[in-house]
């Protein structure tokens, strides 16, 4: 099985058996995360790669995709409440954690957009914001919406598109302001 697509298909089934059959404890981990680690421990190649080959894993199988996000929602949703952990903290450990994360955010997007162009650091910017918006409206946590944002893109090309004539409408709106 010499096939990136067949060999991440293979890491992504195995990853789900694996949490099913333990209870689905990850620690505080991410579900997508934590298969996106084992893909690149497992394949020997950097994070990006493995998570650009578990999309394309989970476009080309619908079934392993549905598996996926229901996986997702169990762990993130069902199973954990994660936002305790955060809220039994003082405040001024909350303050540092929101300026560390805060400066760390801002940061990681200029090196996006330094490094793949201003285009690709507005698609994750946007995507980030309808994560959020998700999380807020349906009352679940980030990793998980925006699992479900990945999943409806994956699933709906249209919804990507429209994501894509989205940027480009929006750009033009901008130019004529700056």
């Amino acid at each position: 099985m010499s096939d990136p697509v067949d060999k991440g298909k293979e890491i992504i089934e195995n990853e789900i058996r694996v949490l099913r059959n333990t209870g689905m404890e990850i620690k505080d981990g991410c579900v997508a995360c934590h298969v996106i680690f084992a893909i690149a421990s497992r394949l020997e190649t950097n994070e990006q790669d493995a998570a650009d080959l578990m999309s394309q894993v989970l476009t080309s199988y619908p079934a392993l995709n549905e598996e996926f996000i229901n996986t997702v929602e169990d762990v993130h949703m069902r199973s954990r409440t994660k936002a305790l952990n955060f809220y039994n903290r003082g405040r001024e450990t909350k303050d540092r954690y929101v300026e560390s994360y805060f400066k760390n955010a801002l940061t990681e997007l200029y090196t996006d957009a330094a490094k793949h162009g201003a285009n690709t650091a507005l698609r994750k910017v946007v995507l980030n914001y309808l994560s959020a918006y998700l999380a807020q409206t349906l009352g679940i946590d980030f990793h998980a919406s925006t699992e479900e944002l990945y999943y409806i893109l994956r699933k709906y090309e249209d919804f990507d598109n429209y994501l894509e004539d989205f940027l480009g409408r929006f750009v033009k709106e901008l130019k004529p302001n700056i």
